[in-house]
């Protein structure tokens, strides 16, 4: 068995190299396979990819390049990466109404929990780059649990070199924490990015501009690595529907209502069915598009994924920010009653995260909870949770009433790091109850608040600290990603950057390291 079975730390050295409708319930197109043969061509363009990680399996996905008609792949899941010892085969469909893509759960008792498998798709005469999937761990299990986690990556703002380097590492698995992809074209900072798949107005909208821009993501050769090397759990912010987009909608963001080519409803829809169409993930809950959902990693680590973009109330103040003079003047984001998670995912965070048997409780949020302001008490913008400042004391004070020790909140949605000590009200005057840390974008610029003139965003640097004094650490201007380590004592969390995303390569360097010394709900820099 040693000589099938590759170690962690080896594998991970040459993980960069691997690169050679609606929630759709994968039970449903059983029958339909066995119509349809076995494909005789075709090329998988757009990787591998594998999450929800189970203890005997998880969900594999890939894309069907180049065919036009329904068939099957062939699924293979092997002990080694050489294939020598295959474990499990089956004939997944290919179905022209997904787009070619491929999506299986695998649930085997041969793979056993907290091991390292590599999985692979074939037709007649292609084969797909070999992906490596992650069995989840059993609960009582001691090993320290890593996670790394990224958002905001903007095609034509520069390569996906972060990615390059988080195939590397050495992790149980990845969080996306949203804005994996900008329905929105922009210009180019690069020639070789430059890219338009969306409507006149600049913006996905149809179901095949929305399948095209997922396509031409999926293309670059550092994220397909990042998909092979680690299983992947992904929640949506906003640019994977529309900016600023909140419950039903319309958005808030930049599509004008006279421009759009389709209704907002329309191609609300449209992000979502891809959504699920290109991640290995299934809704559930038995609601047709939750995302919501927890994941425990042995007994260091329960990871708890939100959504907060669908259920939320509409942001206050028409959702605005520090340059709009009214907005000085507005405190709608005090008002109490108004929701960001809903009913439902509230009342599930309240009940299952304090029932969490794990040492660290990890929320994936794709809004910061501390509050980030400008001047002191005044929220920088009204789109994350200082917009709803009431439900995040209701939440968290809620949390803190249930006896809740070790709370993180892993963030992205800003393109700027952050790391600091989270209260019941966002701010130093409530109560200590947990920790934050917010990863800066793979690729898009700046800080996130628009408009900003040089002179605002300089003011803003240089007063940060003083308004929001639970920062502990902050750093504009870099790309990058975190990598968050559980242990029984203490989590550990490195940030780290790219020294540039506008070349195919990059060095990656650490930016910063921090500890959590359990039970003690305050980040140290080391």
């Amino acid at each position: 068995m040693a000589d099938e079975h590759l170690t962690r730390r080896s594998f991970v050295a040459g993980a960069g190299g691997l690169v050679v409708a609606s929630a759709f319930p994968l039970t449903s197109v059983a029958a339909r396979a066995r119509r349809n043969p076995l494909a005789r061509g075709g090329r998988f363009l757009s990787g591998v990819a594998c999450g929800e990680p189970a203890r005997h399996g998880a969900i594999v996905w890939t894309r069907l390049h180049e065919v036009e008609s329904a068939a099957q792949v062939r699924l293979e899941v092997a002990a080694d990466p050489g294939f020598r010892r295959v474990l499990h085969r089956e004939l997944v469909p290919v179905l022209p109404d997904r787009d070619f893509t491929v999506k299986t759960r695998i649930n085997r008792i041969a793979l056993q929990p907290g091991e390292r498998y590599w999985y692979r798709f074939a037709t007649q005469t292609t084969s797909s780059p070999v992906g490596r999937l992650q069995t989840r761990r059993p609960p009582d299990s001691r090993e320290p649990a890593r996670i790394g986690f990224f958002s905001c990556q903007r095609w034509e703002h520069g390569y996906f070199t972060p990615q390059a380097a988080l195939a590397r590492e050495d992790l149980d698995l990845v969080v996306s924490l949203g804005d994996y992809l900008y329905e929105e074209d922009s210009g180019a900072k690069l020639p070789a990015r430059r890219q338009s798949t969306g409507a006149p107005n600049g913006h996905v909208e149809t179901l095949a501009q929305w399948r095209a821009k997922h396509r031409l993501y999926r293309t670059d050769p550092r994220l397909q690595a990042m998909h092979a090397a680690h299983p992947v759990m992904a929640i949506w912010d906003d640019c994977e529907v529309e900016g600023n987009w909140a419950g039903p909608g319309p958005s808030s963001g930049p599509s004008p209502v006279d421009a759009r080519s389709v209704p907002f409803a329309v191609k609300r829809t449209n992000g979502i069915r891809t959504f699920f169409e290109n991640f290995p993930v299934q809704a559930g809950g038995g609601e047709r598009f939750r995302i919501y959902r927890n994941l425990r990693i042995g007994r260091n680590a329960e990871l708890f994924l939100l959504d907060t973009r669908q259920y939320r109330d509409p942001q206050p103040c028409r959702d605005g920010t520090l340059t709009d003079p009214a907005y000085a003047a507005c405190f709608e984001d005090r008002q109490p009653g108004r929701t960001f998670l809903g009913a439902a995912q509230k009342r599930w965070l309240l009940d299952r995260l304090p029932s969490s048997q794990a040492t660290w409780k990890v929320l994936g949020n794709a809004q910061m909870m501390m509050a980030l302001d400008l001047p002191t008490g005044k929220p920088v913008q009204s789109d994350p949770w200082d917009g709803y400042d009431a439900e995040r004391h209701e939440v968290l004070e809620g949390l803190r009433g249930r006896g809740v020790r070790n709370l993180t909140s892993i963030v992205g949605d800003v393109h700027t790091f952050f790391a600091g000590d989270l209260t019941t009200t966002g701010r130093v005057g409530g109560q200590p109850i947990g920790t934050e840390f917010v990863g800066s974008s793979v690729t898009h610029d700046g800080l996130g608040v628009d408009p900003l003139s040089q002179e605002d965003f300089d003011r803003l640097a240089d007063n940060l600290p003083l308004a929001n004094p639970h920062l502990r650490y902050s750093r504009f201007g870099v790309r990058g990603y975190g990598v968050l380590e559980a242990r029984p004592d203490e989590l550990n969390v490195t940030f780290r950057a790219a020294e540039t995303v506008l070349e195919p390569t990059s060095a990656v360097y650490d930016l910063a390291r921090f500890r959590v010394r359990a039970g003690t709900p305050a980040v140290e820099r080391v």
